[in-house]
């Protein structure tokens, strides 16, 4: 409000400054005694000037005084917190002779232990004999021809197996319990007779690296950890199903049924086994 006050005010100086100087600019162009009428105008401009500040110190009188502001309640407040504190009891000094009196009895303690004599030298010759001896005993014992490394990994792969196969047996005796409950899906066509009823389910990657299934076209990352989650690791697996194992396989397969026979997986898989980096069928299978 300031601001627009004094700007008005500027403004209001600037036209009468300009109001001078034309009408000096006319006297002097007209050459005509125009005292009179200068006097006229300055006087005229004067009235004008006054007014204008009579109006700005009216507006100014006009502005409400800044009020004070009422910090009655934060005294208030203040003065109940000096209240409540001082009303808060004072803390009683702490007595710590009981410790004073435990320490130094703990120290007379100490200083009335007795202080052992100095011991008698101990006399190692008898067990440094005995070291000896044994050192000489462990030299003169021949040493041992090296054993030849014994290869275990075709036991351990026929046990591997035969766990798998114990697997397999439960879960095909759990199925049949509950055959009755679950009911089953009518095959796609007659299937082959085959030596096994289920398809080879193996607990973990038991011959070699897992083959990368997600070079089957269909499957993708979250279908490979399903079908390894089911016990399938390779292409040689696949490719050995019959429709049997694909009507059990399709069952575990959740969300992503259909898909063995839409994209022919076991086409796909009979070719991808034939990679010279795919893992290899064992024999003893």
């Amino acid at each position: 409000m300031t601001y627009l006050l004094a700007k008005y005010t500027l403004l209001f100086l600037l036209a009468a400054v300009l109001g001078f100087v034309l009408g000096w600019w006319f006297s002097r162009r007209n050459i005509e005694d125009v005292t009179e009428s200068f006097e006229d105008m300055r006087k005229a401009n004067a009235r004008s000037d006054e007014q204008n500040w009579e109006r700005l110190w009216g507006q100014l009188r006009a502005i409400p005084e800044p009020k004070e502001t009422d910090l009655t309640a934060v005294y208030a407040r203040l003065d109940g917190v000096m209240t409540a504190m001082s009303r808060l009891p004072k803390p009683e000094p702490v007595n710590l002779q009981p410790v004073v009196d435990n320490l130094r009895k703990l120290e007379n303690d100490v200083k009335s232990i007795p202080v052992p004599a100095t011991p008698a030298p101990v006399d190692f010759s008898p067990l440094t004999g005995k070291i000896d001896a044994l050192q000489v005993a462990v030299r003169g014992i021949p040493t041992p021809e090296p054993q030849r490394e014994v290869d275990f990994q075709p036991i351990e792969h026929r046990l591997k197996a035969i766990e798998t196969e114990v697997g397999s047996l439960g879960k095909r005796l759990e199925r049949s319990a509950n055959v009755e409950r679950t009911p089953r899906r009518e095959p796609r066509e007659a299937p082959r007779k085959v030596s096994r009823e289920e398809p080879r389910i193996l607990k973990a990657a038991l011959y070699g690296k897992k083959d990368n299934l997600r070079l089957i076209k269909g499957v993708g990352p979250k279908l490979e950890n399903l079908l390894n989650e089911n016990g399938v690791y390779y292409f040689w697996q696949v490719a050995e199903w019959n429709n049997q194992d694909i009507e059990i396989i399709d069952e575990r397969l959740d969300v992503f049924k259909g898909r063995i026979d839409r994209d022919n997986w076991v086409s796909q898989a009979n070719r991808l086994r034939r990679d010279p980096e795919a893992a290899r069928m064992p024999t003893d299978l």
